[in-house]
């Protein structure tokens, strides 16, 4: 039980730039869950001369990557 208190501490004593962070790092995960769930149709509609899924999967991927990058960058380090 102390160790949930612990973390909802740590979580209300963040700063906003790390809060924005956190955010943005989970908005990229999802992102990026999407674009590998969505990867089973990239074969399908480049069998039948559609380029639509791949590119939308590496613009979901690209801004899914974007978004970690920015989010651990504004997050900081967890441990200071």
């Amino acid at each position: 039980m102390a160790g949930k208190d612990l973390m909802r501490m740590e979580e209300s004593a963040m700063a906003g730039e790390e809060r924005v962070g956190s955010v943005l790092m989970t908005a990229g995960k999802v992102l990026l869950w999407f674009a590998f769930i969505l990867c089973s149709f990239v074969y399908v509609g480049l069998r039948s001369g559609s380029h639509m899924w791949m590119w939308w999967v590496l613009g979901e991927g690209i801004l899914g990557l974007t978004l970690l990058i920015i989010g651990a960058h504004k997050r900081g380090s967890v441990t200071d």
